[in-house]
């Protein structure tokens, strides 16, 4: 069971920064940007076209480009005063659009690339070096968006926008472009996120929904506004995940991410029934 814990922390380092860019949104503008994983996946596709240094570099790039067009997207609805929900449609359009793209372009090809042959041996468990990666990353990243939030200028205007659009922008903050360059940052986060798994375990054209799954369910898990409460949501997924790969079928693990996203909305329904500004 320690392993399957173990396996469970290094993947789940991966899929908190999926729900990080949900986190921030979310915590900015009211919505979930639900192309995530279509971002992840383009990502994953292009570095894995073009080769060394420079393929991760472009594949980063891809995501961020793919951002924009959600970021335009956004801009003209906030524009047209429409509301939070026909934003996250808007965005899961976009990741299926993602899918079908990556599917024209790519074919159905896995996308994977191996860069460690050897394991370490960690407290008596077989651990391979790019979880370690994955897991410093993540770490990294999630901490370093916890201080901008906390201790920056920048930081600040995020934590006003979100508490009242309409009074940040009467003290001068430019709520929409903050909420635009989010978005962007979303690309960008879930492009990492992308590139990690590409080297971990590999991905398809198919993964663009299923990851999106997986970053809103380990957002939702300890509450979504917090950058450190989606790396703790995606330890725990990450753990359930694995122990039902370990303990069961893989048609229950595919399940895990639905059926986590049901269970966690149902409790908080019936645990804080007149408390919803945690949860989507």
């Amino acid at each position: 069971m320690i392993e399957y814990i173990l396996r469970g922390l290094l993947n789940g380092a991966v899929y908190a920064l999926l729900a990080l860019p949900m986190s921030l949104l979310f915590s900015t503008a009211g919505t979930i940007d639900f192309a995530v994983g279509g971002y992840a996946l383009l990502a994953a596709a292009v570095a894995s076209t073009v080769s060394g240094p420079l393929g991760l570099a472009a594949g980063l790039a891809a995501g961020v480009a793919a951002s924009a067009i959600m970021a335009l997207v956004f801009a003209l609805l906030k524009r047209a005063g429409e509301a939070g929900i026909r934003i996250a449609l808007a965005s899961f359009g976009l990741s299926v659009a993602l899918s079908s793209f990556v599917l024209l372009v790519w074919g159905t090809q896995p996308f994977v690339r191996s860069t460690y042959s050897t394991f370490l041996e960690v407290f008596g468990l077989r651990v391979s070096p790019q979880g370690l990666i994955n897991l410093v990353i993540a770490l990294v990243l999630v901490g370093g968006v916890q201080l901008l939030l906390l201790r920056t200028g920048l930081g600040r205007m995020l934590r006003a926008a979100a508490a009242s659009p309409l009074a940040a922008e009467l003290a001068g903050i430019a709520v929409l472009p903050l909420q635009c360059a989010t978005v962007l940052a979303g690309g960008l986060l879930s492009g990492v996120a992308g590139l990690l798994i590409v080297y971990s375990s590999g991905l398809d054209f198919t993964a663009s929904l299923s990851l999106t799954f997986i970053g809103f369910a380990a957002a939702i898990v300890f509450g979504i506004k917090s950058p450190i409460r989606s790396l703790l949501g995606g330890f725990a997924i990450g753990i359930i995940e694995a122990l039902s790969a370990g303990y069961t079928s893989g048609l229950v693990t595919a399940m895990v991410p639905a059926v986590c996203i049901l269970v966690f909305l149902i409790a908080a329904q019936l645990l804080a029934p007149n408390y919803t500004g945690d949860r989507p």
